[in-house]
């Protein structure tokens, strides 16, 4: 009897509780904050800072960026597809220029130099970036790699992981540098959308690292962004009119055929398992320091191929022997050094490099040419330097540089 007793107050205390614990639970209810409100309810000036550390709480997300260039005879579009794991501080992209067939045929060709038959491929990891032309094993590029490379490597850490992101070089960088001055508009499924500008010279970072002149204080208009926020807070979508930077690039006799420049950004699949995979277990992995070259480096008569290097530029190469197949060979290497008086119209020293080329290619072997397949003449890589000096003696300017001859293959 006594332990029955027992039992029927311990299943009161029970039935006692459970309206107090519900009661709590209702309560916690109450309290819990809306979605989205850790963005909303910070000062509007902090809320796209507020808006990128909620998109990395996601853990994980689906994005996509473009550049279009829009000419008179149809668009050219710079695209990326990838995705995002920002828990894991990596991702996934692949990159492609896709372009209409009445797109200026030049355009096409300087714009798609490092887009490659076969597709592009990049990973990130951290500060590692990795990339892949078709069925080609990855090239690593670490951070010692670009030091030793030099800046041509510009083009693949552009995208190495930042602060707003795993994959960095999208409209994405740029919101947490944004400042809202005035509010967004709600629309009816709980999102934000803003008005903003930004710098002009910020929002060429966006462009190819080539085309990335911009300076100071030019006196360009701002160029205008629309920032979407999803219903929670997070990044969802982020279009800019590039006009102002096409104006400048326009001034620097650049993309002269381009009569429209837009940057647009798009994240989706929030918190979803990650499709892409980057190399792992370091199989199949070259470091590119160890692989690849600066064409600058290489001695007279070494070959080199430069479509395999990730770079679509022949600044830096793959050194290989000249009986396997290659695109270029090293003629040799020249210096210019030149002082001339007054102030000359002189823009560089290519001519002077060329002049002296000419003597490296008529003393070079025979044999270095003779069924080689090589292209007639040869061609000058390198750049300079023009100094204006003005002193008691007199105004002098001084040219200097670096270049390289050598021969294409046909």
């Amino acid at each position: 009897m006594g332990t029955l007793k027992t039992a029927r107050h311990r299943r009161a205390a029970a039935a006692l509780l459970l309206p107090v614990i519900i009661g709590m639970a209702g309560c916690a209810a109450e309290d819990k904050t809306p979605a989205g409100e850790a963005v909303w309810g910070r000062p509007l000036a902090e809320q796209f800072q507020a808006a990128t550390d909620a998109t990395r709480d996601a853990g994980t997300a689906v994005f996509s960026s473009t550049l279009t260039y829009g000419a008179a005879g149809g668009d050219a579009v710079d695209r990326t597809r990838g995705s995002l794991d920002y828990a894991g501080g990596t991702s996934f992209a692949k990159l492609g220029l896709d372009a209409d067939p009445h797109f200026p045929a030049a355009l096409r060709e300087r714009l798609g130099a490092a887009d490659p038959k076969g597709g592009r491929v990049l990973a990130t990891s951290g500060e590692d970036v990795y990339v892949r032309h078709g069925a080609s094993s990855w090239l690593k590029f670490t951070p010692r790699a670009v030091s030793e490379l030099g800046e041509s490597t510009g083009v693949i850490a552009a995208h190495a992981a930042g602060d707003a992101a795993p994959y960095s070089g999208t409209l994405a960088d740029l919101v947490p540098r944004l400042i809202p001055r005035e509010k967004p508009v709600r629309k009816a499924d709980g999102s934000r959308v803003y008005a903003v500008t930004a710098l002009p010279e910020v929002a060429s970072e966006l462009l190819p690292r080539d085309l990335q002149s911009l300076q100071g204080d030019w006196g360009l208009d701002p160029v205008d962004v629309t920032v979407r926020l999803d219903a929670e807070g997070r990044l969802s979508s982020a279009t800019a009119d590039l006009g102002p930077v096409l104006d400048r690039l326009h001034e620097q006799r650049e993309l002269l055929g381009v009569k429209r420049l837009r940057a647009a950004f798009a994240l989706s699949a929030f918190g979803e398992p990650v499709k892409g995979k980057g190399p792992s277990g370091g199989k199949g992995v070259a470091d590119a320091a160890e692989v690849l070259a600066p064409v600058a480096g290489l001695a007279d008569g070494r070959c080199a191929t430069t479509g395999d290097t990730g770079l679509g530029a022949a600044e830096v190469v793959r050194p290989v022997d000249c009986a396997k197949p290659h695109d270029l060979r090293v003629l040799g290497h020249v210096k210019v050094d030149r002082t001339l008086p007054g102030d000359p119209d002189v823009r560089g020293g290519d001519g002077y490099a060329r002049t002296a080329c000419e003597r490296v290619y008529a003393a070079a072997p025979k044999d270095w040419r003779r069924g080689g397949g090589y292209l007639d003449g040869f061609s000058v890589m390198g750049d300079s330097e023009v100094t204006l000096t003005v002193g008691q003696g007199g105004t002098e300017t001084t040219v200097t540089g670096a270049y390289t001859c050598y021969l294409q293959r046909s």
